[in-house]
């Protein structure tokens, strides 16, 4: 194998709230991207709820040595250690808005020739197989998450649930509290928040090894607004991760465009 990995901070941020894992022990491969906080907490270290709830997941996964743990049980118990945490420091866990969340994508290379991968949010797995064909593994649920969330709005008023007029929602800190109550639910989104419903929502699966050539893990931070998925593949693949982030970093600048933390890990199987 050979496995190219590129993490950095967005331009605003002293620090990412991404985080990568290389597991070479057990040949477990993650990205991970924390949910930007809503609300100001911080630890006795200065750590946000995004750092904290990105890197629990990281160190958990490096931390594996036991080859018969699936992905779906090990994100149950980083899921759970991330609990914990807030749990010690007295976050209210009854408000979404104030958990701690992380995206997640993880892919593991078994020893029967089979390779599992999971998922949650909007961190992507996009394969290229020996026939050439590039397929997403995965699929983004965090897209359009405004867009369901105001028809979830709409379709609750119809039954009598009183709620603020949309124009409450035109202000993003309430759109985005909204959108975070959806969390783990049908037509929602999915994350990792140390709720236990996270289960029912995870995104897994397993492909031949004998299959695939190549692997890519992405947060959403190296999305390409005028790219599709296979597209934004294509052009790492050529370029190289670290490159291909750097030129996109450069086009948000230029158009005006949010930039993100970025981060992503290629496995070529040889």
């Amino acid at each position: 194998m050979k496995v190219e990995s590129f993490l950095c901070a967005a331009p605003n941020k002293s620090v990412s709230e991404d985080s990568i894992v290389l597991n070479e022990k057990i040949n477990v491969y993650g990205v991970f991207d924390g949910a930007t906080p809503l609300m100001p907490f911080k630890d006795e270290s200065g750590r946000n709820g995004a750092y904290l709830a990105s890197n629990i997941f990281k160190d958990y996964f490096f931390g594996l040595y036991r080859n018969n743990l699936s992905l779906v049980e090990g994100i149950m118990n980083a899921n759970r250690m991330l609990r914990e945490h807030m749990e010690k420091h007295k976050v209210n866990q009854e408000k979404y808005e104030e958990l701690w969340s992380t995206c997640a994508a993880i892919i593991k290379i078994e020893q029967d020739g089979k390779i599992s991968f999971a998922q949650l949010g909007d961190c992507m797995i996009i394969a290229e197989y020996q026939n050439g064909t590039i397929k997403a593994l995965t699929r983004d649920t965090v897209k359009d998450i405004s867009y369901r969330s105001k028809a979830w709005r709409e379709e609750q008023r119809k039954q009598g649930v009183k709620l603020p007029d949309e124009e409450y929602y035109q202000d993003r800190t309430q759109q985005l509290i909204f959108n975070r109550s959806l969390a783990n639910r049908e037509n929602g989104y999915t994350v990792a928040n140390g709720k236990k419903e996270v289960l029912n929502f995870i995104q897994h699966g397993q492909v031949n090894i004998s299959e695939i050539k190549t692997l890519l893990l992405i947060t959403d931070g190296l999305f390409h607004s005028k790219y599709s998925i296979e597209e934004t593949f294509n052009k790492i693949q050529t370029i190289g991760l670290q490159v291909y982030s750097m030129e996109l970093e450069q086009y948000e600048k230029s158009n005006n465009l949010r930039s993100d933390d970025k981060s992503g890990i290629m496995i070529q199987l040889m």
